[in-house]
């Protein structure tokens, strides 16, 4: 063990690179603790929205500005408000459309503006109102502005920095919001002392009201940011030990590649005593090492590259635990020690007479098919078992994606016993497009490929997952598009809809528009742009129609099919953020193993450089070798993952549709994965080419 130590502290850079995917793994790992923490301590403070003044919060019941007046009058009560919600049409600067109306006293201890208006002042009066800034970011809204709701008309006075959800939003006075049709949701109570004044109001309510301190309404909204933050952790943690998993087959390819290449060492030691415990335990001593230092190094990256985030985005201090992170770096330690267990065993049986010859490769063939077959066929059976309830219908909502995904990992836990005894198929089927694009060096990338077939096997199925999760991903959000698109199509025929309340008055006004054609269904109108109308000229000759002081409600079909991609783009975008993590620690792979790979076979390299290949062909061949196993990878991955996508949506519920398979963008995918590891074989490939044929001499 002292010797295998002794070794690795003079070859600190295969110490590193031994572990590189799980540094990688370790860094996410970190990096979800870390969000964790700190989004949960931010979530915290943005969900509590009932201000600190409060002494008491009344909810539910059947309250109303009576109510509201009646609590304010309690003994022990100095100030009591309303807190108002609703939604109401909305015209005049900024077209017409559905906004959102939310209530605040506007000054007071009970005000929840915890900052003065970016731009402007407070309303002084009923009908001057507030709006938030990303509204005033959308429409053309600005202090000043005259807003027509329902019937009324409002000047907005300022614009203040308040959080939301995409929808366009007024902030006004209790009284106004009541005016407008809103509904009373909580009555915040000021008072010197909360449980007195908490005591006295519940005493004068009827039975079904709650009533609550303000602490106790306070420490729920903050569990509700909690359980928000917790949930999204949960998601995230599920990508980060994918990544975890794709990093330890990855540092099992890779001990066993370093474990070839010193098979002469091993033999040696094993020539002077050492006994095949003891280098099994010395291996494993290494592992630890290598997860140790990946496991640091992951760990302070994530905690650096999280202050850097957090001064650009903002939103409060980084939380640390530096417990949790203690527990990251012993995760990566025993991930590392895991992976090394079968490399180990195999090393332990490296027989002293080894020590007399060459050290031969030890990954050439597939030993222990009957074996693999056996475990690949009973996780294939578990793979079908858990799929089938999920794929006829019979288990849906969480526990179907559960069981899909779980069943998608026991296909890739028969992929990876079973890759070995695949590469025959692959030299038949991908190699033999690399061999005639490639010419020679395609051929010999191939050959290199199919001589190494368990290393050939890990790359491939480790850049299979990653392919096939971001398959499935692509599939998954494209069926959810269609399936919305034919929804929008079915609720809205036309390019506008709209509702009033006078649908044979409205209905003339846009008539008498020379740029619409109307018809009536129902109680709402469908126009369309009459022909050679842009959608500018359509909007423009709507809001004229209707004028600015209309109720009506007014839809853009166009506009909702805009959010709709929106959201879509912001889920994707997610959701390639995530999976990506798996693709990174797969490229991470490639990399590592060809970098090993070309040390492995410099001799041979030397070789062909005597020959007659040169430098060129040298490192066209490690790239063709790249490509060749992200080909095979490109092509079980989106297959797989297709598959995978649509029995998700199928064991959600969701009609895949026609038509929504994303063709262009998985064959993109598949090109962007190749064109990735072939990057990633760069360096490799590089170093390959430096070889001088005199290395076939003295290698």
């Amino acid at each position: 063990m002292g010797v295998l130590l002794a070794d690795a502290r003079r070859h600190p850079g295969r110490v590193v690179l031994t572990g590189l995917a799980v540094l990688v793994a370790a860094f996410f790992a970190a990096g979800t603790l870390l969000l964790g923490g700190t989004l949960s301590t931010t979530l915290e403070a943005r969900s509590v929205v009932t201000p600190a003044s409060a002494a008491a919060v009344v909810r539910g019941g059947d309250l109303d500005a009576a109510a509201v007046a009646e609590i304010a009058g309690t003994p022990g009560v100095t100030d009591a408000v309303g807190v108002w919600s609703g939604t109401a049409p909305v015209g005049g600067a900024a077209g017409a459309g559905s906004w959102t109306l939310t209530s605040d006293p506007m000054t007071g201890p009970l005000t929840r503006l915890t900052a003065p208006p970016v731009a402007g002042r407070l309303p002084a009066a009923d009908d001057e109102v507030l709006v938030s800034a990303a509204t005033a970011a959308r429409g053309n809204v600005r202090p000043g502005s005259v807003l027509t709701v329902g019937e009324g008309r409002l000047t907005v006075t300022g614009i203040v920095d308040v959080p939301g959800v995409g929808t366009n939003t007024i902030v006004a006075t209790p009284g106004t919001v009541a005016a407008l049709g809103g509904s009373l949701d909580q009555v915040d109570v000021a008072g010197a002392d909360p449980a007195a004044a908490a005591s006295a109001v519940r005493a004068q309510l009827p039975t079904d009201a709650t009533v609550r301190t303000g602490d106790e309404q306070r420490a729920a909204e903050r569990a509700g940011g909690s359980a928000t933050a917790t949930a999204v952790v949960t998601g995230v943690s599920v990508f980060t030990g994918l990544a975890l998993v794709a990093a330890m087959v990855v540092v099992g390819s890779t001990f066993r590649i370093l474990l070839t290449q010193r098979r002469t060492q091993l033999a040696l030691l094993r020539c002077v005593g050492a006994r095949s415990g003891d280098v099994v335990r010395a291996v494993l001593a290494e592992a630890a090492v290598s997860g140790l230092v990946a496991g640091v190094l992951g760990a302070a990256a994530a905690v650096g590259v999280g202050e850097i985030v957090v001064a650009v985005v903002g939103g409060g201090p980084l939380v640390v635990s530096w417990g949790g992170l203690a527990g990251c770096v012993l995760l990566a330690v025993v991930a590392t020690v895991v992976a090394a267990v079968g490399p180990a065993l195999a090393a332990g049986r490296t027989p002293p007479v080894a020590a007399l010859g060459e050290a031969a490769t030890g990954e050439a063939g597939t030993s222990r098919r009957g074996r693999r077959v056996v475990v690949a066929t009973v996780a294939a059976v578990v793979a079908l078992l858990l799929a089938v309830p999920a794929l006829l219908g019979g288990v849906g909502g969480a526990p179907g994606l559960v069981a899909a995904a779980a069943s998608g990992m026991a296909t890739f836990a028969a992929l990876v016993a079973l890759g070995p005894l695949l590469m025959s198929g692959l030299a038949a089927s991908v190699g033999r497009v690399v061999a005639a694009v490639g010419r020679a060096p395609g051929r010999m990338a191939v050959a290199n490929a199919g001589q190494v077939p368990r290393r050939t096997a890990a790359t491939v199925t480790v850049l299979t997952l990653g392919v096939g999760l971001t398959s499935a991903l692509l599939v998954g959000v494209a069926s959810v598009d269609a399936s919305a698109q034919r929804s929008i199509t079915e609720r809205l025929p036309s390019a506008v809809q709209v509702t009033a309340a006078d649908p044979p008055s409205t209905l003339a006004k846009l008539a008498a528009e020379p740029a619409l054609r109307v018809q009536e269904r129902g109680d709402a109108l469908l126009v369309d742009p009459a022909p050679g109308v842009d959608d500018t000229a359509l909007r423009a000759a709507v809001d004229h129609a209707l004028g600015p002081a209309s109720p009506a409600v007014v839809v853009y079909t166009a506009d909702v099919r805009a959010d709709l991609a929106e959201e879509l783009t912001v889920l994707r975008g997610v959701g390639l953020g995530l999976v990506g993590m798996t693709v990174l620690v797969a490229i991470v792979g490639v990399g590592v193993t060809l970098t090993l790979s070309v040390t492995e076979r410099t001799r041979e390299t030397g070789l062909l450089r005597a020959v007659g290949l040169t430098r060129g062909g040298v490192r066209a061949m490690v790239a063709w070798e790249a490509a060749c196993s992200a080909l095979a990878a490109a092509v079980l991955g989106v297959g797989l993952g297709s598959l995978y996508g649509f029995l998700a949506i199928r064991a959600l519920g969701l009609d895949a549709g026609a038509g929504s398979l994303p063709v262009a963008e998985l064959a993109t995918l598949a090109a962007g994965v190749v064109l990735v590891a072939v990057l990633a074989a760069l360096a490799p490939a590089v170093r390959a080419g430096r070889v001088t044929p005199i290395r076939a001499l003295t290698g």
